[in-house]
């Protein structure tokens, strides 16, 4: 509900579904829409193996026993497949990725044991035997695994955004990150560390020109619109923007940028394109009012998670 665009069309469609599912470790906004919610544990909560862009494996052992009614990913979706005719008997997760490596040749090497003496496997790893110690670098000696050893890279075809800026929604829109909170802040906004970034309902960068012509003063409740949604946000008039642009970033729950952007996918890696939308900018006149709603607003959706906490 906050990651793709153009929510109030996922928000339907969530609707229209007979029967929703959600499982996580965390209550969020799309977990609101489910009709049952599966409890998970979390990353300190279980163990396995987890890689990353380095293509190395490594064990992750349990830090803490799990709190509540939860568990681990693997167990429950085992006992859901289990219960629809197609029997997971596994007993734990070192047999699941025991048949990982079975189905996989470039990972057969990797078994708990090596990752367990060595502390990490680099895939591909072949063999079983220790001796194998798996792939530092990927492609040694600047080869590839192409016909003339070369790596193809292929240069993107330039193509206009599907909505651009006109008399009535004049300005564009590209949503951000920034440093405090991750993504859609499901994990982050429960650290009670982060808690003093909590600065809802978020902030969209508005060129100083910009808010000069519109009467907006910095920090001022505003309205940004598209002809998806509209928000209410937090002004921060700067001149890191050029004139006509906005930034947002979109991990704020009342100021929830993907209220506003199109569901316009790359043709190939099916991205939406986030980084692109027409919008308008209203100035709220009355500021009382409006902080009063943000507050109430954010307290109902808290009130929300909280009577359905996983």
């Amino acid at each position: 509900m906050q990651s793709d665009p153009d929510a109030s069309e996922v928000r339907e469609a969530l609707d229209e579904l007979e029967f929703v599912i959600v499982q996580d470790i965390f209550m969020n906004k799309t977990a609101l829409h489910a009709d049952v919610i599966l409890p998970a544990t979390s990353w300190g909560e279980h163990e396995g193996v987890y890689t990353c862009a380095d293509r190395g494996f490594q064990l992750m052992r349990k830090a803490i026993e799990p709190q509540g009614d939860v568990k681990p990913d693997w167990q429950i979706i085992s006992e859901i497949s289990t219960a629809m005719g197609y029997p997971m008997n596994y007993k734990n997760t070192k047999e699941i990725w025991d048949e990982l490596r079975q189905l996989c040749p470039s990972f057969l090497g990797a078994t708990y044991e090596k990752i367990e003496t060595q502390g990490c496997v680099q895939w591909p790893c072949k063999s079983e035997s220790m001796e194998d110690k798996g792939t530092m670098y990927l492609y040694e000696g600047q080869k590839f695994s192409t016909p003339n050893g070369k790596g193809n890279l292929f240069a993107a075809e330039w193509r206009p955004p599907m909505e651009v800026e006109d008399d009535e929604y004049p300005f564009s829109l590209c949503t951000v990150r920034e440093v405090g909170h991750y993504s859609v802040r499901t994990m982050t906004g429960n650290c009670r560390t982060l808690s003093s970034l909590e600065d809802e309902p978020g902030r969209v960068q508005i060129n100083s020109n910009d808010a000069e012509k519109l009467g907006i003063e910095d920090d001022e409740l505003v309205r940004i619109s598209s002809r998806r949604g509209s928000v209410i946000t937090r002004a921060t008039v700067t001149d890191r923007v050029k004139e006509g642009a906005t930034y947002m970033t979109y991990q704020w729950w009342v100021g929830a940028c993907n209220e506003l952007t199109i569901a316009n996918l790359d043709p190939i890696s099916k991205t939406p394109e986030y980084k692109y939308c027409a919008v308008k900018l209203e100035k709220l006149e009355d500021q009382e009012l409006a902080e009063k709603c943000v507050r109430e607003e954010y307290q109902s959706l808290k009130d929300k998670m909280t009577a359905t906490n996983i």
